[in-house]
């Protein structure tokens, strides 16, 4: 599987983990210091983890391809996956997007069953915004199945995960905090960012609440929390993410 990172671009003690985006945005960020981790590694799957591990399989349980990434609102909210299909069936290097209303979840993130067979892929049209040479999905086109280029473009008001992980992350007052490394969801949007925050010297992984920003596809991640309020973060451990797989 190839995926591409973007170069230009639990919960307290009462449910913080659950936290919307609209607070995350506000200016009271003292919520940090409650910010816990218990509903998020009770609930929450990462999206790194579904890259390496999730096997999507078709109609009849068969297994056809694997994530190759994730379409979300600015708000959050996961709105489909990209799939990729082609070599199962030996036609070739083939990405189908899929609504996530479309997508069926059983037993955590290990299996995602979609609508698609080798009979029927030929039958969904492909996504035909174009800039250029790159193909745009819009927020109005995410609601039905279409092939898609692997290099797919996400259009106003939407993102690809890769287009936010690998980004370098910030504080409030521009010091550099390392890179956006995952993302975590839970209930159907993205609960946290998680940071690799070894350029702040604080070596590990350190999940924050999302907070959206105004260009999803640039190369930062602003986060709209100083030091004072990220050294209250403990650091995050996988091996606690009850969702997590293993080879």
């Amino acid at each position: 599987m190839i995926r591409f990172l973007s170069t230009v671009g639990t919960a307290s003690t009462f449910a913080l983990g659950a936290i919307s985006p609209a607070l995350a945005q506000d200016d009271n960020v003292e919520v940090l210091a409650e910010w816990g981790y218990d509903a998020l590694y009770a609930e929450g799957w990462s999206v790194e983890n579904m890259f390496d591990m999730t096997e999507i399989v078709d109609a009849n349980g068969e297994e056809i391809g694997d994530v190759e990434n994730v379409i979300f609102s600015n708000d959050g909210e996961v709105l489909g996956i990209i799939a990729q299909v082609g070599g199962f069936w030996d036609i070739g290097d083939t990405h189908v997007h899929v609504p996530w209303d479309e997508v069926s979840m059983s037993g955590g993130i290990a299996q995602l069953q979609v609508p698609v067979t080798e009979d029927t892929v030929d039958d969904y049209d492909i996504f035909g915004g174009m800039w250029g040479d790159e193909q745009i999905v819009t927020q109005d086109e995410v609601d039905r199945t279409q092939q898609v280029d692997d290099d797919l473009v996400a259009g106003s008001g939407i993102f690809k995960a890769t287009d936010l992980m690998g980004d370098y992350a910030y504080l409030s007052d521009g010091t550099p905090y390392g890179y956006v490394s995952d993302l975590i969801v839970q209930n159907g949007s993205v609960s946290a960012v998680v940071s690799d925050a070894a350029t702040y010297g604080r070596p590990g992984y350190y999940a924050s609440p999302y907070a959206y920003r105004g260009d999803m596809l640039g190369p930062r991640y602003d986060m709209p929390y100083g030091a004072t309020q990220v050294d209250t973060i403990e650091s995050f451990n996988y091996e606690n993410l009850q969702s997590r797989l293993t080879r």
